[in-house]
Order: structure tokens, then C-alpha cells, then sequence
């Protein structure tokens, strides 16, 4: 039954959780580098005001010129960046248990020193859609 598979998953779940290390540790929905969503939530939409903070120091902290971070595990319909292109969103919940949703690649092409990184989504039916096209924007009145 479903009820059964569900338990089953959260079984598994539990028992993945007990053994990461302390560090990455919580279960699921605890505030950890593994199950936290705050760059990510709502799908397809800007995340509350308070992330653009924290991904700004995030980035800053981790150094060496970090833009920005790539994420799964909240799925979104289609890939796209948020909190100014800082947070690529790329869950794209393509297993049919999930959203059964359109694969899609994020393609980043490292410029050199003096040049700007160049991001691309591709699709399955062979476009390549401008990095600009996929950024969320805040929605009035959400925050």
C-alpha cells in the first residue's frame, strides 16, 4: 500500500540520519547543510528575504571567489536561480515518484581570470535557455 511504501521511506530516512556525522546531523527538516531549505522554498519562487543574507555570507565565508550555489532536494518545475542568481535551484523532481518532471541540465562554463562565468539551462528538446531568463523575482506582498 502506499501508507506501507511511506513508512518504509522514512524508515530509511531515519535510520541515513542516525549515521551522518555530527556535523551534517538532524533529521529530516532540521536546520543542516543537508536538509535545509531556505535558498530554496517556495518552489519557483524568491525564498524569504531573510536568505539573501545568508547565501551572501555563506558565499563569503567559503572564499576563493565563490558565486554561487548549486542545490537539489527541493523540488522546483523547472531550473532557475534566486537571491539574485546566487542559488541554482536544480531539482527538477524528474523521478515520476517525485514530479515526474522534464530533465533539465545546468551548464556552467568557467570563464577565465578576466572573464564572466557563462550558466545555461538545456532542455530535453535541445534549447538553451540564457541564464537571465530562469531568475525568480520577489512577488509583492510575499514577505
Amino acid at each position: 500500500t502506499v501508507e506501507e511504501a511511506l513508512e518504509a521511506a522514512q524508515r530509511r530516512a531515519k535510520a541515513a540520519a542516525a549515521t551522518m556525522p555530527e556535523c551534517l546531523g538532524g533529521g529530516i527538516g532540521s536546520a543542516s547543510p543537508v536538509w535545509m531549505r531556505d535558498y530554496s522554498n517556495p518552489s519557483d519562487n524568491e525564498p524569504k528575504v531573510y536568505a539573501q543574507t545568508m547565501i551572501d555570507e555563506a558565499l563569503q565565508e567559503l572564499g576563493g571567489g565563490v558565486q554561487r550555489m548549486v542545490m537539489g532536494h527541493t523540488p522546483q518545475y523547472r531550473i532557475n536561480a534566486a537571491l539574485k542568481g546566487k542559488a541554482w535551484r536544480v531539482d527538477v523532481g524528474a523521478s515520476r515518484g517525485v514530479m515526474n518532471g522534464t530533465p533539465e541540465v545546468l551548464e556552467i562554463i568557467h570563464g577565465g581570470e578576466d572573464e564572466e562565468d557563462v550558466v545555461n539551462i538545456l532542455t530535453m528538446g535541445g534549447d538553451c535557455i540564457c541564464s537571465s531568463d530562469r531568475q525568480v523575482m520577489p512577488v509583492a506582498g510575499f514577505f
